[in-house]
């Protein structure tokens, strides 16, 4: 839920955020790799 929180401020105040804002704003660690996954959603919903 961090990111999820983390994502609507960033998309709250960069409706449309570059790959290296999106990943300097997952600051969650995770070990799973979806991280290119996340920043697919996070560019799908800056762009709709």
């Amino acid at each position: 839920s961090g990111m999820i929180m983390a994502t609507s401020a960033l998309l709250a105040s960069n409706p449309n955020p570059t790959d290296a804002e999106i990943d300097s704003n997952i600051t969650n660690i995770c070990r799973c790799g979806s991280y290119p996954r996340v920043r697919r959603a996070i560019r799908s919903l800056a762009n709709a």
